[in-house]
């Protein structure tokens, strides 16, 4: 089956080797191979079982993966917040990107969403649209593939009206000894959460 949508055509391929090419033919069906929109704010493959929370804004309530819930008890994943930051390290005087926070934190799950869910011949997905305060408002598409083992996410920052705002993606799953993963300049790194002289192992990703 395809998926043709915004010009974009999508199919599943398996079995293809790294090297050499593969062509395939197309089928004109494409009425029948677009988004359906369904009813709820669950979604589901072979794989995972998956939960948003329109009340929380939209944010993923539930992630279960072979019987086991990934969500930290009360909390909600793929959630936004919004942090305010100090223009320049109040001790070291580096710039904001160090990633220490002086707070508030402003959450999407404080505001409601719009959340629809939709199915394909290639899998499912949610589509939440919604905004944190007047700061910002965003796009994201949670996607379950058939016959995947991936949860596939996308963010996309329609507006931003903020500065010196720290922005980052919440997903509290406990993961003991785990290292939150964060982006700076031209690197990825897996440290604390901005403190100096901090080498701690928080038990969750946040």
């Amino acid at each position: 089956p395809t998926l043709i949508e915004d010009h974009t055509v999508t199919w599943r391929v398996d079995d293809i080797g790294s090297l050499g090419w593969q062509g395939y033919q197309w089928d004109d069906d494409a009425d029948g191979s677009r988004w359906q929109q369904i009813d709820g704010v669950t979604i589901a493959n072979a794989h995972y079982s998956l939960a948003a929370d329109p009340v929380r804004g939209g944010g993923v309530s539930s992630l279960v993966a072979d019987g086991r819930e990934l969500i930290a008890d009360g909390r909600v994943g793929n959630e936004l917040a919004v942090y305010d930051e100090y223009p320049a390290h109040p001790q070291a005087g580096e710039g904001p990107w160090h990633l220490l926070s002086k707070g508030p934190v402003v959450g999407s799950a404080e505001f409601p969403p719009t959340v629809q869910a939709h199915r394909s011949p290639l899998g499912e997905r949610l589509v939440i649209s919604g905004r944190v305060a007047d700061a910002l408002r965003y796009t994201q598409t949670v996607t379950l593939w058939d016959g995947i083992d991936r949860v596939e996410c996308r963010t996309t920052i329609d507006e931003f009206t903020g500065a010196d705002k720290l922005l980052r993606l919440r997903w509290p799953c406990p993961v003991p000894g785990a290292m939150p993963v964060s982006e700076v300049g031209d690197a990825v790194i897996g440290r604390g959460f901005g403190l100096l002289h901090h080498h701690g192992s928080p038990e969750a990703v946040d």
